[in-house]
């Protein structure tokens, strides 16, 4: 039977602490990140997470500015806060939206009118942009939201 170096236990101990450590860092980053992004039965805020370069988070952008709706936003790629609250609140796409105590998956306007409503506000969806000269008279545009 082969007996195992000194140096081998030390640093197989070393990494053993560094890995519990960083279990523990983790650990608590993500109950940070739910104390702080999850919304409480209470909750009365309008939290958003998105892109700049989503077409339907600039939608949303616009429909709350346009209701006069006070609402909060975070980058999901620019902000660590947002990176975290996305995570959280198990995003897959963007916007996603934290409307009282409801989390609402992309530009669902039915969803988002009926969460602000709960919470006082009347909500003026952003209207599509008319569809372009050149197509056909009998054609109609549909709007595919990023819902999840």
């Amino acid at each position: 039977m082969r007996t195992e170096p000194a140096w081998a236990r030390k640093s197989r101990r070393a990494l053993l602490i560094v890995a519990a450590g960083l279990a523990l860092v983790l650990l608590g980053f993500d109950r940070y990140a739910a104390f702080a992004h999850r919304p409480g039965a209470d909750s009365k805020a309008v939290v958003i997470y998105t892109t700049a370069w989503c077409p339907y988070c600039a939608k949303l952008r616009t429909s709350l500015a346009a209701s006069g709706i006070p609402y909060v936003e975070h980058d999901v790629e620019k902000s660590l806060q947002g990176q975290m609250g996305f995570w959280t609140l198990r995003g897959r796409g963007v916007p996603v939206s934290a409307i009282g105590p409801k989390i609402i998956y992309g530009y669902d306007v039915a969803r988002i009118a009926f969460a602000l409503q709960d919470l006082g506000y009347t909500f003026v969806p952003a209207s599509d942009p008319q569809p372009s000269q050149g197509g056909d008279p009998g054609e109609t545009s549909s709007s595919v939201g990023g819902s999840n």
